[in-house]
């Protein structure tokens, strides 16, 4: 045990300062010893980890910088669209790599990087924080409770909602240790915290606080931006460039030689896009323009007034349309005899803006020759079958060999993520053939079978040519789902995001492995991914023999002959395929390979993790499937960086906005500032209604409030009130509808029939309810009434609780759904309304339950309305009530509208003060600022 403990310490001490250990090595040992329960030193050997993975990222950063400054290395954004795929920028490129080269050498002499495609995974497992989710376990076992708590944190803030760690947090917080601030955000970056100071200093009107902040935190950014874009020259680094060398040099045509360039500068250009959407706190730039904006009223509070111009200049730079601006540039230049010069940008403003419009240029042009080059080729190819330039360039070598420390390797990398081999190349009767089994887990397969069906449901079919646009059989249905639509979906709150985040996960976790197993030297990238499922109709197999799909190859047309004719389009880049089973509860529907005459070669039956991979232009096929649903996770892959499919970085970006949108928002002083003020507080996030774009507060009005609204709406509400000719309730016979709108409600308070106390209450709370859903749902836009509805749903009968009715039936607020439960935004429907909310009153009667539904109508979540709670979400996100079987159900409902011509006119619009006030100055709120 003695002797344990101290080669223990011997081996933490050495890797500190120790440069050959690498973030990368000290993550596999720590899962390593998380996986055999030696918790201790997992939670040393991930603690160092994060350290050098800081420390690399930070003088990696500082090589790169120093190396785009240094003479004869040009920097990236020095190459424009007349030069950047032209032999000089390769040139220039190995320059810059060498410098690179020799800095890292000199910071890190004896670093052992691992091969880029493990190392990519689990980098992944850094930027995405599951390193801090193996910390806070590990440091808990080992009694570092505070470790425990700060990485629990930390993992719970890029995943905010996330099932167990939010228990884990909770727990956590009831520990006799626990202390405040052991839970705060080890990854948050500086600029951040000083900007939320910033924000707060301005609230209490402490202007130079404010200032001083605000300045510090810009800084902070644009350093932060610099070194992010900096790391996107890692496709530059000295291994991966000769790679992109070899494969330039081996490039046949022209063509191929600027489609391997442009898949380069893919790679480079999107990473930085994403470096500047991750590190802005709003969307769409809006942290700078709201950081000039505070600063310009905080040096107008203190009299500075051309800083303050200097600050509206800027902001107008960033957004030149912005009326407030616009009339705070009027005020200062009528009131204090600004020059127009007092006007102009800052310099550090200029270079970013200047910087990213060149780089998104670029990026544009570099997506659109990449599709002119495949629309070009697929021309060309479509005339010459016979020409071997279908095949994607790649270097001479692809695979390493399979020597016996490889072989022992590739079976301790099994065994440590839990798969066990099936078949090989020798018992598969093919080359490069692998099958395995538990790649993922029956949850994982349940949870991807789940969202198949939910994407069934919203109408997503597998389609490829005009021959194969249905399914190829009469007696199966083929549908599918691909990564993009699924995080659209998650985006529109139809499915959670964590099964959008999965299918993305699960993907790669294939890949991983194949390009593992086969021992690539290159890396193997996604052409095409999609969920597909083949469902058995209820007919009579006419031959139960018959083939579901063809023999097939997946990248050329078999000929009788038994030879393959090149595909056009995408599909002839393709290198590799995997399949990933889900399901095995079905009849039919075996994988087989098949001889070149068109017989059997060998049969796999599917079943949950199963994963079968091969080359693309080998001919298989799948049986039919006679009962029952079939699902897979169906990837293709290509060698070639030009024809690799986009929609992997898609789907990323659309989740990564949906978590970082919703965490700054439900963290924003605004958002908060609003709750605080109302005493109330969020009850229920997207993960617990199972979808995006919805939430749930709690005590948004006291007791006292809901008893006034209740009384108004009895002294008030009309029956069948928004309806036209009804009578009782639209929706059924079993209940009394009754509403009052706020136009109503005025005029009644008028004729002293109601208290103008209670209709000011009606109109201040709905304000208040539709900011609070503007700063969730759309905080960068504004919203605006479209209808105001103060409602109460009456049983008739409180014996008849047998009803199957519904108080109101599952609808969607602004379009008509059709027969196949899809939805067609038109007249009738409310077209121009965009998002909902309904302000509960109530809780005093029995059912009534408000529900969302997945699109195919099965109930997704649901929660009971009580005094104060809210509920809202998109207008076009399916639901309904339950029926109220006994005493009256009360609730404000309310509609918002992104289109100002459709604004409710019963409400006195708030954005008019702001067109009224054409000579005062405002903050970044655009609310008048009364002592002006």
């Amino acid at each position: 045990m003695g002797s344990t403990v101290v080669v223990l310490l011997f081996l933490i001490i050495g890797s500190q300062g120790n440069t050959s250990v690498t973030y990368h090595s000290l993550y596999q040992d720590a899962v390593g010893a998380y996986n055999q329960g030696r918790w201790f030193e997992c939670y040393t050997w991930l603690t160092n980890a994060l350290r050098d993975f800081h420390n690399y990222r930070e003088e990696a950063a500082h090589c790169w910088l120093e190396c785009q400054s240094k003479r004869g290395a040009v920097s990236l954004i020095d190459i424009d669209a007349s030069n950047f795929l032209q032999p000089q920028y390769l040139d220039m490129a190995s320059a810059k790599s060498e410098c690179f080269h020799k800095c890292k050498v000199g910071k890190f002499p004896d670093r052992k990087e691992l091969a880029d495609e493990e190392a990519y995974v689990i980098d992944q497992r850094f930027e995405d924080r599951t390193v801090y989710d193996y910390l806070q376990l590990c440091a808990y076992k080992s009694e570092k409770f505070e470790d425990a708590m700060s990485a629990a944190h930390t993992y719970l803030a890029a995943h905010p909602g996330h099932d167990y760690m939010t228990s884990n947090v909770n727990f956590y917080r009831g520990l006799p240790e626990a202390q405040e601030s052991h839970f705060y955000d080890r990854e948050q970056l500086q600029f951040k915290t000083l900007f939320s100071k910033a924000v707060e200093s301005y609230g209490q009107e402490d202007w130079l606080g404010a200032i001083r902040y605000m300045e510090e935190s810009l800084q902070q950014y644009y350093g932060e931006v610099q070194k992010c874009l900096a790391l996107c020259n890692a496709p530059l680094e000295p291994a991966r460039l000769d790679r992109l060398l070899k494969m330039v040099s081996s490039a046949q045509t022209e063509s191929d030689r600027k489609r391997i360039l442009l898949g380069h500068w893919l790679q480079i250009l999107e990473c930085k896009e994403n470096c500047r959407t991750k590190l802005d706190l709003f969307e769409n730039g809006g942290y700078l323009k709201e950081h000039y904006n505070y600063l310009q009223f905080s040096y107008y509070k203190i009299d500075d007034i051309k800083r303050a111009a200097g600050c509206t200049g800027t902001y107008l730079y960033i957004n030149p349309t912005d009326d407030t601006a616009l009339s705070n540039k009027d005020y200062y230049s009528s009131r204090h005899q600004v020059i127009a010069s007092d006007f102009n940008p800052r310099n550090d403003a200029v270079k970013y803006i200047t910087e990213k419009t060149k780089d998104v240029t670029l990026l544009q042009i570099t997506q659109h020759m990449l599709t002119q080059h495949s629309a070009l080729k697929t021309s060309k190819q479509s005339h010459e079958h016979h020409h071997d330039d279908t095949m994607s360039p790649v270097p001479p070598e692809i695979f390493g060999q399979r020597t016996s420390a490889f072989l022992q390797e590739l079976e301790e990398y099994s065994a440590r993520i839990g798969v066990t081999e099936l078949g090989n190349s020798e018992t598969l009767f093919g080359n490069h053939r692998i099958a395995v089994d538990d790649i993922i887990n029956d949850d994982q397969c349940e949870k991807l079978m789940h969202l198949a069906l939910v994407g069934a449901a919203n109408g997503h079919l597998f389609k490829r040519t005009e021959s194969q646009a249905s399914s190829p059989t009469d007696s199966e249905k083929f549908d599918g789902l691909t990564v993009s639509q699924a995080a659209e979906m998650a985006r529109q709150g139809l499915v959670p995001t964590e099964l959008a985040q999965l299918f993305l996960e699960v993907s790669e976790a294939g890949r991983a492995f194949l390009e593992k197993y086969l021992n690539l030297k290159i890396t193997l990238m996604f052409q095409h991914t999609e969920l597909l499922c083949r469902t058995a109709l209820d007919k009579e197999q006419s031959d139960s023999r018959k083939i579901r799909q063809l023999d097939r190859s997946d990248n050329c047309f078999i000929q009788p002959d038994g030879s393959c004719l090149k595909r056009p389009s995408m599909q002839k880049y393709r290198d590799f395929t995997g399949l990933l089973y889900l399901n095995g509860d079905f009849e039919g529907g075996e994988f087989y390979f098949a001889h070149k005459n068109m017989s059997e070669q060998v049969a796999l039956r599917p079943k949950c993790g199963r994963f079968v991979g091969f080359e693309s232009d080998d001919d298989h096929g799948v049986r039919p499937v006679t009962s029952g649903r079939r699902c897979a996770l169906a990837t293709l892959y290509t060698f070639n960086p030009a024809n690799q499919e986009l929609e992997h970085a898609e789907a990323h970006t659309v989740l990564r906005s949906i978590s970082t949108v919703r965490a700054s928002v439900v963290t924003s002083h605004d958002f908060q500032s609003l709750l605080d003020r109302r005493g109330a507080h969020v009850s229920l996030t997207e993960d617990d209604l199972s979808g995006a774009q919805r939430f749930a507060v709690d005590s948004f009005l006291t007791e006292n409030q809901c008893h006034q609204l209740m009384k108004l709406a009895n002294e008030g509400a009309v029956e069948g009130d928004g309806y036209r000719d009804a009578k009782g309730s639209p929706h059924t016979k079993h209940e009394m509808f009754e509403g009052l709108t706020v136009q109503r409600a005025a005029e009644l308070a008028a004729e002293y029939k109601v208290t103008s106390d209670a209709v000011k209450l009606y109109l201040s709370v709905s304000e208040d309810v539709m900011e609070m859903s503007r700063l969730f749902l759309t905080p960068n836009t504004p919203l605006y009434f479209s209808y105001t509805h103060l409602v109460c749903r009456t049983a008739l009968n409180d014996k008849n609780l047998d009803r199957t009715d519904l108080s109101h039936p599952i609808h969607s607020d602004n379009c008509i759904i059709q027969p196949d439960n899809s939805c067609k935004r038109v007249r009738p429907a409310y077209t121009e309304r965009d998002f909902s909310a309904i302000l509960y009153l109530n809780d005093n009667f029995n059912g009534g339950d408000f529900f969302f539904t997945h699109q195919n109508m099965t109930v997704q979540s649901s929660l009971k309305p009580k005094c104060g709670r809210v509920v809202a979400f998109n207008a076009s996100q399916y639901h309904g009530v339950r029926p109220v079987l006994a005493g009256q159900r009360c609730a404000v409902a309310l509609w918002f509208t992104l289109d100002r011509d459709f604004e409710e006119p019963g409400h006195p619009a708030a954005w008019n003060v702001l067109r009224q006030l054409d000579s005062r100055a405002f903050g970044p709120d655009e609310h008048p600022h009364a002592e002006l």
